[in-house]
């Protein structure tokens, strides 16, 4: 039996000025127990809204949400208070009390009426997990942003509730911050007891941390599967956008039934698949499956070869975006710095880029 399962779930908000606006519309989910559910799509998607209504923090306009196959949409306000006990919400902007972080953390112990002997350690353990040692006696309100969003993980973790509400925690994160508390959420993934539903807009934390993946467009699903899947085989435009696929092409695709092997004519240049699917499509390639090389490749194994000039070079630090332009087409490539400098590619350069037909995916 699934955890919570919601079936088309809406929700409107009512303007001052009369207008309505739909934030979801249509969503159905089944969460597992013990399993790191992640929820992606841009700002404004309906994510944090969402993760309230599955928290009970707010209520849908339509639809029903389950826990364990009972229906817990209209509980009454009292029974609403006590089921939010089995949640969690953290939210994106930390929110700490006026007191030290041992005290801040041992808060919701202190609340459920363990005494100081029984909760210390426990408290301790949790401080040292979260990378929070030394700091113990600091008033939390004087803490970086990431130290005090690791405060607030701590508060809310320590309580052990069945389920985790994370809303974009990591969003205003640096590096180190953010390492801490991936290391410390894949630690609490161990217990299979314990479900994680967390949004995010980064598609690179949802792959780190999520066992399966929603992408959430205008209030509503695109799709739902393990992040190999959705990551390797998007089924539409906006999700092969949103998880990294910068080339797409418009092109007429004609199957031959000898080679079982689809080419996709887009202006001068035909792009090879391994995908079926003939008529007008849209095909997509990642940046990451295109090689690049300043000579005509020998004996690869690769069906699809075009030869171009560097257009545009975007620094991203490690690493480098090339932009190649064909006579029609223009591909973007995905390379290391070093491999940059190795290939001594700048703008003008004459290239080639070759990928596998398997790599390329029929949207």
């Amino acid at each position: 039996m699934n955890l919570l399962e919601v079936n088309s779930l809406s929700k409107d908000f009512h303007k001052k000025d009369g207008n309505i606006i739909s934030v979801l519309s249509n969503i159905n989910l089944l969460i597992n127990k013990g399993e790191t559910f992640a929820i992606i799509g841009p700002n404004g998607s309906g994510k944090t809204t969402l993760l309230r209504i599955l928290g009970l923090l707010e209520s849908p306009t339509q639809g029903e949400i389950k826990y364990l196959g009972k229906d817990i949409t209209n509980l009454s306000r009292k029974d609403k208070t006590l089921f939010r006990r089995k949640f969690s919400f953290v939210r994106q902007k930390p929110l700490v009390r006026d007191a030290s972080v041992f005290e801040n953390i041992a808060y919701g112990l202190k609340v459920r009426g363990m005494k100081d002997n029984q909760y210390r350690s426990i408290v301790e353990e949790m401080i040292e997990s979260l990378g929070l040692s030394g700091m113990e006696n600091k008033n939390a309100r004087s803490l970086s942003g990431g130290e005090m969003q690791r405060v607030v993980i701590a508060m809310n973790f320590i309580i052990t509730p069945e389920i985790y509400l994370l809303d974009e925690v990591s969003a205003n994160l640096d590096p180190m911050n953010i390492k801490i508390l991936d290391s410390f959420i894949n630690k609490i993934k161990q217990d299979k007891e314990k479900t994680i539903i967390l949004s995010t807009h980064d598609r690179y934390e949802a792959i780190r941390l999520a066992d399966r993946i929603a992408v959430l467009n205008q209030g509503k699903i695109n799709q739902i599967n393990s992040p190999s899947v959705i990551f390797q085989s998007p089924k539409d435009e906006f999700t092969a956008h949103f998880v990294g696929y910068e080339n797409i092409f418009t092109g007429n695709a004609q199957l031959d039934s000898e080679t079982n092997l689809n080419h996709v004519k887009i202006n001068d240049i035909v792009i090879t698949t391994s995908d079926q699917k003939e008529g007008i499509v849209k095909v997509c390639v990642h940046p990451e499956s295109i090689i690049l090389a300043k000579n005509p490749p020998q004996n690869v194994s690769s069906l699809n070869l075009f030869k171009g000039k560097v257009d545009e070079i975007r620094d991203l630090g490690n690493i480098i975006h090339v932009i190649i332009k064909t006579n029609s087409e223009k591909f973007l490539v995905s390379v290391t710095k070093l491999s940059q400098q190795k290939l001594g590619i700048k703008f003008g350069t004459e290239v080639y880029i070759n990928f596998k037909a398997t790599d390329v995916k029929i949207l």
